[in-house]
């Protein structure tokens, strides 16, 4: 049977190699979601940027087709391009 040090002592080690453990288990864990956020960013940013030329693409057509200034069809009701 242990003596009350030798389980007091027995105790910290345990308490100390599982700290341990959960560290590296953490810092494995962080790092992926760094990594993760990063790569989110990067396709936000992406798809952000593709968004942008999709909509000056579009107002380009839309210029081109109907002319610069909007179009009006004639009802009264002038419907405004953005220029």
């Amino acid at each position: 049977m242990m003596t009350p040090e030798h389980q007091q002592l027995a105790t910290l080690v345990y308490i100390h190699a599982m700290e341990k453990q959960i560290e590296e288990v953490k810092s494995k864990y962080e790092k992926r979601i760094e990594y993760l956020v990063g790569a989110n960013n990067e396709l936000m940013n992406e798809l952000e940027h593709w968004e942008k030329e999709i909509i000056t693409v579009s107002k380009e057509s839309v210029d081109e087709y109907y002319g610069e200034g909007g179009v009006n069809d004639g009802d009264g009701i002038g419907y405004d391009t953005g220029q």
